[in-house]
C-alpha cells in the first residue's frame, strides 16, 4: 500500500527532472544559438556573448578529445538563487554539467563583464569563458569514456583535465604555485582544483601523456603531488 504523499513525491521528481532537461521551456526564455552552443538565459543576453564563446570553442579545440559533432545547451543564470533551484546539489559552485543531457547549468552570470560568480565568501569569481569551457569539457569526456569510464574516473583526473582546458581558476596561480611549493594544502575547493590543474598539466606537458593514458594509467596521486612539488622546487624560484 501506498503512503499518501507517495504519488505527490513522484509528481514532484518528475517535474523536477523535465526541469532540468528543458529549462528552456520555464524561466530560460532568452536564447542564442552561435557555432555548437545553444545558450539560454532568464534575462536578455549580451552581445558580449559572441566573443566569449569564440574563446570558449578555441579551448575546447587545444583538447585531443575535441568533437566538433558535439552541441551544448548553456542555462545562465541573473542569480545565484536561481542557478541553486535547478541545481541544488550544487549550489555553491559556478556551474554544474549534466553530460547525458548536455546540459550546462551556470551560477550568476555576468556576460557583459565575462565573469561568474558563486555561492561563497571567497574565491567566489572567475571567468565565464573558463566556466563555459570546463563545463564542456565534462559533456567531451563522457562522449569519450562513456557514462561508466566517466563516473569511475578519478576526480583528481576529471577536475583537473577540465581545468587544464578552462586554462584558469578562481584561486591565484601563483599563490597555489607557491603553497604546493612549500607543501602547504589547505581544503579549500579552489585551491584543490588548481591543485588537479597543476597535476594534469604535469602529466600531459612534462611527462607527455596523452589522454588515454591519463585516464588508464594507475597513478598514486599523493605520489604525484610530492613528484610536483619536486618538479617546482626544481624549476622556480619562489
Amino acid at each position: 500500500m501506498r503512503y499518501p504523499g507517495y504519488y505527490i513525491i513522484i509528481a514532484l521528481a518528475l517535474v523536477f527532472i523535465v526541469l532540468v532537461i528543458f529549462p528552456n521551456l520555464t524561466i530560460y526564455h532568452h536564447k542564442v544559438i552561435y557555432k555548437n552552443f545553444r545558450i539560454y538565459s532568464d534575462k536578455e543576453i549580451d552581445d558580449n556573448i559572441y566573443q566569449i564563446l569564440d574563446e570558449v570553442e578555441k579551448k575546447l579545440t587545444r583538447s585531443e578529445i575535441y568533437n566538433e559533432k558535439v552541441k551544448y545547451r548553456m542555462y545562465l543564470s541573473s542569480s545565484i538563487k536561481l542557478y541553486a533551484t535547478f541545481v541544488p546539489g550544487q549550489k555553491d559552485a559556478f556551474a554544474a554539467a549534466f553530460p547525458i543531457f548536455k546540459n550546462i547549468f551556470v551560477s550568476k552570470s555576468d556576460i557583459k563583464n565575462n565573469k561568474v560568480y558563486r555561492d561563497a565568501e571567497e574565491d567566489n569569481e572567475r571567468s565565464l569563458s573558463s566556466v563555459l569551457a570546463h563545463e564542456a569539457t565534462h559533456i567531451l569526456i563522457e562522449k569519450k569514456i562513456g557514462i561508466h569510464g566517466n563516473r569511475k574516473l578519478a576526480i583528481w583526473k576529471k577536475e583537473g583535465y577540465c581545468e587544464y582546458i578552462g586554462g584558469e581558476g578562481a584561486f591565484d596561480l601563483n599563490a597555489g604555485i607557491k603553497m604546493i611549493y612549500n607543501g602547504v594544502n589547505s581544503a579549500s575547493p579552489a585551491f584543490q582544483y588548481l591543485k588537479y590543474r597543476l597535476l594534469v598539466t604535469y602529466l600531459l606537458n612534462e611527462k607527455k601523456l596523452d589522454f588515454e593514458a591519463l585516464v588508464n594509467t594507475t597513478i598514486n596521486q599523493n605520489q604525484l603531488e610530492i613528484e610536483l612539488q619536486d618538479y617546482l622546487r626544481k624549476n622556480y624560484r619562489l
